[in-house]
């Protein structure tokens, strides 16, 4: 991503645009704009998220479901972190189920959220699972991502799934944009850079 560049001509159209506003949505978008040249350094953006190596096991009436979440977080996202802003991880899961016409349609889903901080007094980072509020803590932000990396769920079948269907398990990781503050929430809305999720992997439910 290019730094933010302004053209003469480009500053006074909107220059104008804003004065043409009222006073208070004049100020809400000043303080937008200037948020998004705050976090619009020249630099570019390298985070990625992929799953690999997944697995779903039925046992009875569950699924327990394992995957490696390979995780990088640097550029904007790790400065954004390093200043003391949480970052929301979301893991979700789909079940599908085949149809006679061998089609395959979700028949359950479920999603874990997980709150990344860096807490500078003590420079270290704190791993929160929201559902459960229990948090873990680490020394470093590689050491925290090769945590959350081995990423395991155990989830009830739901009813009316018996063990013969042909099952199929799919996971996806991603950052949160929803959960960032103000006027930061705004700007990764809009930017490509804060996009990142990985893509829906899929693989059978197996029965040992």
């Amino acid at each position: 991503m290019q730094g933010l560049i302004i053209c003469p001509v480009g500053f006074s159209l909107m220059h104008l645009l804003l004065n043409s506003l009222k006073p208070r949505f004049n100020r809400f978008c000043l303080a937008v704009l200037s948020a998004g040249a705050l976090w619009l350094p020249g630099a570019p953006v390298f985070a990625d998220f992929t799953v690999s190596d997944g697995r779903s096991v039925l046992t009875g009436n569950t699924v327990k479901t394992s995957a490696r979440l390979n995780l990088s977080i640097t550029g904007e996202p790790e400065i954004a972190l390093s200043k003391g802003i949480g970052l929301t991880l979301v893991v979700k899961s789909h079940l599908y189920r085949a149809s006679l016409a061998s089609w395959y349609f979700k028949i359950g889903e479920w999603e874990d959220r997980l709150l990344l901080e860096h807490h500078s007094l003590s420079n270290r980072y704190t791993l929160t699972t929201l559902d459960s509020g229990i948090t873990e803590d680490f020394a470093t932000l590689a050491e925290t991502l090769d945590f959350l990396g081995r990423y395991t769920e155990t989830v009830v079948l739901p009813a009316g799934v018996s063990a013969n269907d042909a099952l199929q398990m799919r996971l996806q990781v991603s950052l949160s944009r929803g959960d960032l503050p103000g006027p930061l929430k705004l700007v990764a809305l809009i930017l490509k850079d804060w996009r990142i999720s990985s893509d829906w992997e899929r693989w059978k439910v197996t029965i040992p």
